[in-house]
């Protein structure tokens, strides 16, 4: 039985409600009861069932990311929403770690990147996020990470910067449980193998570099060790062409900054079936569909 046929044999007062918002949803990405493409429009406007939403969120990325050949546009659409989340919603990255994603999100990196390229980059985009999140941090201490994080920029050169930028705020957390592990992956030698490449395909190849050297400086810090470290730096010639220049001015912003495009909202709830078309951009929230949550409320 086709749609049509369907819609025929419903009630009139019915079929009006019934094609307003399958006609409004249709070819839609809805997570949780959420048009995606809205969303990442306007990331800070509450939601009306967080906790919700993000399970449901992270389980379609974990999903996606299983998979050995995603959908390619799915899995940038909802990555892009996990990222817009944790950027706009910083407290919503709390309740990740009791979910047990971040493990699955490792483990896909290391097993998948080599299969998949789409899957790295959206990978390292959410771990990007989430290691400003000291309970995700705490949890990636307990799991493989570095590994999984130099197969993933491998696979996806484009993604070095942000996977560099990552890697420096770990260190700067001084934790030595996350300096052996990098250690341990043979990241240290990984890092001056960048910094002695031209990296092709990197948009910001000066910016990218620039996080490397710094991620390296915060990892030599670390009392247990540092000196371990110095020892392998020292013996690089293209360290000692970095190591005493300033790169801050080569660091730019990164690109999910952008996704941030509207104010917080205190009142505005994103849910599937709107009438308001998700290509426009608008400040005003996007409207309740009504017979939807009606549905979700029995």
């Amino acid at each position: 039985v086709n749609n049509e046929e369907v819609v025929r044999k419903l009630p009139q007062s019915f079929r009006v409600v019934f094609l307003l918002v399958y006609t409004d949803v249709e070819g839609q990405i809805i997570v949780g009861g959420v048009i995606l493409k809205l969303f990442i429009q306007q990331p800070s406007w509450v939601l009306r069932r967080p906790k919700e939403f993000l399970v449901a969120l992270m389980d379609r990325f974990d999903n996606l990311i299983a998979q050995p050949d995603p959908n390619g546009e799915e899995l940038e659409t909802v990555s892009q929403a996990v990222v817009c989340l944790f950027v706009a919603q910083q407290q919503m990255a709390d309740m990740l770690p009791q979910l047990g994603h971040i493990p699955k999100i490792f483990k896909e990196l290391k097993v998948k990147s080599p299969i998949n390229n789409a899957i790295p980059k959206a990978c390292i985009a959410v771990v990007h996020q989430i290691v400003n999140n000291d309970l995700c941090v705490a949890t990636m201490k307990t799991c493989d990470c570095m590994e999984p994080l130099i197969i993933g920029m491998k696979a996806r050169p484009d993604a070095v910067g942000l996977a560099a930028e990552a890697l420096h705020t770990l260190f700067e957390r001084n934790d030595t449980v996350l300096v052996h592990k990098a250690v341990k992956a043979g990241l240290v030698e990984y890092l001056l193998e960048l910094l002695d490449s031209p990296l092709q395909g990197v948009d910001n190849p000066s910016g990218a570099k620039a996080q490397i050297v710094k991620a390296l400086k915060a990892m030599r810090k670390d009392l247990e060790l540092g000196d371990e470290i110095d020892a392998t730096l020292e013996k690089s010639s293209v360290w000692s062409i970095y190591k005493d220049q300033k790169h801050d001015l080569f660091i730019q912003q990164t690109q999910f900054a952008g996704y941030l495009t509207g104010p917080v909202g205190v009142a505005g709830y994103l849910t599937a079936g709107t009438s308001t078309q998700a290509s426009a951009v608008s400040d005003e929230p996007p409207p309740m569909d009504l017979h939807h949550e009606e549905e979700a409320d029995d």
